[in-house]
């Protein structure tokens, strides 16, 4: 899936900087994530399995994914929205709404700047920002049926 928004190269750097110095560190992000999402938004936890480890698990292959293909050409242009736009229907069954995407943005951005400390400044904050709401708007569109998508 490469990323549903253009981010500028020098963007692209800064994320896959951040995000490989908070993946090195002892303590998970995405537990830590889940965490601080529970405990600023105690209503969320309706929305979750009792035993968080499988999604905590899944949370992580998903941005680690997102972020190893930043920059690289689809394969098939729209895929990449499409996948996200299935993505969010999903999340829509679980009982996710439009303004739970905004909790969640700064919460994660919020965590990733903890952890990175210095070195998520003011100009990784804005990448990580454009990335996520790229993420979230294609999260929120209408998935694009197969057969409708441009080869």
């Amino acid at each position: 899936m490469s990323a549903p928004v253009a981010l500028s190269p020098a963007q692209v750097v800064l994320v896959r900087a951040s995000y490989a110095a908070i993946t090195r560190l002892e303590q998970d992000y995405s537990a830590r994530f889940y965490h601080r999402l529970l405990e600023r938004h105690p209503f969320t936890r309706a929305l979750f399995p009792d035993d968080l480890t499988r999604q905590i698990s899944v949370f992580r292959l998903t941005v680690d994914a997102l972020i190893a293909q930043l920059d690289q050409p689809e394969a098939q242009p729209g895929a990449a929205r499409a996948a996200l736009a299935e993505l969010g229907q999903r999340h829509v069954g679980y009982g996710v709404l439009t303004h739970h995407y905004a909790y969640v943005g700064e919460v994660l951005l919020d965590t990733f700047a903890e952890m990175a400390g210095d070195g998520f400044d003011a100009a990784t904050r804005t990448a990580w920002e454009a990335l996520y709401a790229g993420v979230a708007q294609a999260m929120l569109d209408p998935p694009v049926p197969a057969a409708e998508r441009k080869p």
